[in-house]
């Protein structure tokens, strides 16, 4: 099929070349529900991450959203996308990345987040805590609402993020939005 020359372009094409296949690969992983497992078996995870720290917005932004599916479709790709270097890089997004970019890379890190305490951890010692208590604050109502979840999950069995996130502000707006009426 074409996904594994898709995927081999993400490590050998030109910065264009790049671009477009993680574009196409994005198209595939979202509309079609067989595509993510081929994907993830074609050795997709680690090139993908490596995207998210080089090449342009519209790559970085493809490259999120389809790790975003990959986290939500296996354990086994969590633990992958873990174990190759994500969680500092999609942090970053949660400030530098598009509202698109931002939303997945916040899904992300809620699904890594509920996967195990090492990785609440990691992704506390990261620097998640305050962007994620921004998108409180100003992301669209679905990053809003997925921001919330990923506070949850982060506080979760740990004593040092739940001090964190008081720290940030992030009670009052927690509070806030779970009486919200769209939450």
């Amino acid at each position: 099929g074409a996904i594994p020359p898709l995927v081999a372009m993400l490590t050998s094409g030109t910065l264009r070349g790049k671009a477009s296949a993680a574009g196409v690969l994005r198209s595939l992983a979202v509309r079609n529900t067989r595509c993510p497992t081929a994907i993830a078996a074609a050795g997709a995870i680690p090139p993908l991450v490596a995207m998210l720290t080089s090449g342009a917005a519209n790559a970085k932004e493809a490259a999120t959203v389809i790790l975003r599916v990959l986290a939500c479709e296996s354990p086994e790709n969590r633990t992958a996308i873990a174990n190759a270097g994500a969680i500092p890089p999609l942090v970053a997004l949660l400030t530098s990345g598009s509202a698109d970019a931002k939303e997945a890379a916040t899904v992300i890190l809620r699904v890594l987040a509920c996967e195990s305490p090492e990785n609440r951890t990691a992704i506390a010692n990261a620097g998640a805590i305050p962007p994620l208590v921004s998108l409180l604050k100003s992301g669209t109502v679905s990053a809003k609402r997925e921001a919330f979840v990923a506070l949850q999950s982060l506080a979760s069995d740990n004593s040092e993020n739940q001090a964190a996130m008081a720290a940030a502000g992030a009670i009052p707006l927690l509070f806030a939005l779970a009486r919200a009426p769209s939450m």
